[in-house]
């Protein structure tokens, strides 16, 4: 899987440390507010590997009524302020 808008020395909010504490529910993600597991989170959700997607055959801008497969190999991430991953797409 080839990822469009990766950083080649990491995002920034890989350099915020986490502020959980561990073994204290109420003081960890996502019950507390820690920006950097929130950002990990939303890192771990991005395929790192080729996936496949059905969608409408299109002909002349029209469908013609057939579902194809075709594999996802490349897909580009959409940032936030922190260089966190807001979203993706293909």
């Amino acid at each position: 899987m080839k990822i469009n808008g990766l950083k080649p020395d990491g995002a920034l909010w890989e350099n915020i440390k986490c502020c959980c504490i561990k073994g204290d529910v109420e003081h960890s993600y996502p019950l507390s507010e820690c920006k950097h597991c929130k950002y990990n989170e939303c890192w771990l959700s991005v395929p790192q590997d080729d996936f496949k997607v059905k969608e409408p055959e299109m002909k002349d801008d029209k469908p013609t009524g057939n579902i194809i497969t075709r594999t996802v190999k490349e897909i580009t991430l959409v940032r936030g302020s922190h260089e966190d991953v807001i979203g993706w797409n293909f």
